[in-house]
């Protein structure tokens, strides 16, 4: 069926950010992003670079907690690239993982997807906001997710050697911000995880905007946005 017009207007404005962030990533850079951090001491960028430091608070905010938490700063924590960085993976995952539960949805491999869960049977379990009973398909979802976040939090903070840690060592040198528009480096780079990382970040906020403001659920936003590619 068709589907309302406010949806696909929202939709079409979504996927039209989407594709100039994109092209944006790709651009290259001649301003110097801004700061540099180099150990505990912070390095601003000349007079030239005002309207880059201006069109980016988070690089003026990255400065200004490094100056005043250098403790949580020379660990990776707060307002860091470091923190951005992991930010971005949970997003690119939570992307990822979102439009594939779409994609078993509407192929059926959700078992009993639109059942009912017993209050008999499960307690409290069985019920979601305001009283509502929830079916198994969001149950499974759920507990899907529980699991997730156990492992990132093990990934996080116990990870094996070869991973990357949240929390660094001490001694760690803060990684310097990234600008409003990071460098494009192809490739399993720093810099393009961290674009990846934002416009994954954008699109959770495009997904779970759309979904709000139109009553529609968020797997079947990210199959209109796929062009009902998954079901």
């Amino acid at each position: 069926g068709h589907e309302p017009p406010l949806v696909q207007t929202m939709m079409r404005v979504a996927v039209s950010l989407a594709a100039l962030a994109s092209a944006a990533a790709f651009a290259p850079i001649s301003a110097p992003t801004g700061i540099q951090l180099r150990g505990k001491s912070v390095a601003r960028a000349p007079r030239s670079a005002g309207m880059v430091m201006a069109m980016n608070p988070m690089s003026n905010a990255i400065v200004e907690f490094a100056a005043t938490n250098p403790e949580l700063a020379s660990r990776g924590l707060g307002v860091t690239t470091n923190a951005e960085r992991w930010n971005g993976r949970h997003a690119m995952f939570g992307m990822f993982f979102m439009a594939f539960t779409a994609y078993l949805k509407g192929h059926g491999l959700i078992p009993d997807a639109d059942k009912v869960l017993d209050p008999a049977q499960w307690g409290p379990l069985a019920y979601g906001g305001f009283g509502t009973q929830i079916t198994n398909e969001r149950a499974i979802i759920l507990i899907a997710h529980v699991h997730v976040l156990f492992v990132s939090v093990i990934a996080a903070f116990a990870p094996l050697g070869f991973q990357d840690t949240l929390v660094k060592e001490k001694g760690y040198k803060p990684e310097p911000a990234a600008g409003l528009i990071p460098a494009f480096k192809a490739g399993l780079t720093p810099e393009a995880e961290l674009i990846n990382g934002r416009l994954a970040m954008f699109g959770l906020m495009a997904v779970t905007s759309g979904s709000i403001f139109t009553g529609t659920s968020v797997l079947d936003i990210i199959n209109l946005g796929l062009g009902k590619t998954l079901y």
